[in-house]
């Protein structure tokens, strides 16, 4: 294999597919990225097993071929060389040799033999939207996965084909975020499917504000196809609990508040707080909301905010992070808190197909 191609493009191939490669102690051959050189084009190809990404860039090939190269020793090196034309070349040794300007590097490669294959696409039904869509359902689903190892279905996103529509879910059993898009697909093509946090991670690096990205889902892997990128995951083979039973039915109270101003008081509160035993108390009354935390021998802290309201007095304690988190994923100027009591969940909304649920934390 021999190409010639300009610096940027292969330091932008590379940091397309570098981020998923396992460190030592894995599999020598997964460290590797493998390098497919064929008409005008570089396919980059790395993977953990478990998710696969493929980045295609611009090239000139002297002469097609194929290996495999440590994927964080070759980008250190490409990064290394100034802007320009580099040359690489590999010999039946997989050995590669790389030049650019003054610059020379020799690295050691392994046969493209060992490399574990891509998964097959069969002929399936492909469902297609914006990539700027999927990527704003990720921001404001994503933060609400768990992070609990012993709860494996809570700790991906689940992706709803149903009814004309996309719903994208996340829950860690004290708090559930979802989010809605009308997408066309035949009644036939209904599927739940439940996304591994890794890959949601991939996702959100690697989808732009341009283009349109296409689904497939296979039995047990799905493949995101963005243009120039394709990520390839196995899907996590779980059973998505009964979301919809743990959104409240109705509210008795509507409060309309800025979420600029909720944000930053609940910030300000926050700054007592010890992270391990985090709280702040929310106090609705008439047309104003104060937001208060109390660390035993530090201090305190309080805050009002004016909202839109005028039912009876309310108080209800939350973790603070889990208010914040979709206030920073929501770009409306007011938003919705939906409640009942002080002692049971909340539901946050915007102008969008989105609501959170959280429930409130109780203190003796």
């Amino acid at each position: 294999m021999k190409i010639k191609i300009i610096r940027s493009k292969f330091i932008e191939g590379l940091k397309k597919v570098q981020n998923i490669v396992p460190g030592k102690g894995s599999l020598q051959i997964i460290q590797n990225a493998m390098l497919e050189a064929n008409d005008g084009k570089l396919n980059l190809v790395t993977t953990d097993i478990d998710i696969s990404i493929k980045s295609t860039v611009d090239c000139e090939v002297v002469e097609a071929g194929a290996t495999t190269l440590p994927v964080k020793l070759l980008f250190s090196t490409i990064s290394s060389c100034a802007e320009g034309v580099v040359e690489l070349e590999t010999d039946i040794q997989e050995r590669a040799r790389i030049s650019a300007g003054s610059a020379a590097f020799k690295l050691s490669g392994m046969n493209v033999a060992d490399f574990p294959a891509l998964p097959a696409a069969e002929d399936a039904f492909a469902y297609t939207l914006p990539q700027a869509t999927l990527r704003e359902m990720l921001r404001k689903t994503s933060y609400a996965v768990s992070q609990d190892e012993t709860r494996k279905t809570l700790k991906g996103v689940l992706m709803s084909f149903k009814e004309g529509k996309l719903t994208m879910v996340a829950t860690d059993g004290r708090r559930l975020a979802l989010v809605e898009h009308e997408i066309e697909f035949p009644a036939a093509a209904e599927k739940d499917i439940i996304l591994p946090s890794k890959v949601v991670a991939e996702l959100q690096r690697s989808l732009s504000g341009d283009g349109e990205v296409k689904i497939t889902i296979e039995k047990t892997q799905v493949a995101f196809n963005l243009g120039e990128t394709q990520i390839y995951s196995k899907l996590l083979d779980e059973i998505y609990p009964n979301y919809r039973q743990v959104i409240p039915q109705s509210c008795k109270e509507k409060i309309s508040v800025d979420r600029k101003l909720l944000l930053d008081a609940i910030d300000r509160a926050s700054v007592m707080m010890m992270e391990e035993s985090s709280s702040t108390r929310l106090t609705f009354d008439s047309n104003q909301l104060l937001v208060s935390s109390v660390a035993a021998d530090i201090g305190e802290a309080k805050d009002i905010v004016p909202i839109k309201y005028s039912g009876e007095r309310i108080e209800i304690v939350f973790n603070p992070s889990y208010v914040k988190d979709p206030l920073k994923a929501i770009d409306d100027d007011e938003v919705t808190i939906e409640l009942n009591n002080g002692s049971s969940p909340a539901v946050i909304r915007c102008s969008v197909p989105f609501l959170y649920v959280m429930m409130p934390l109780r203190i003796n």
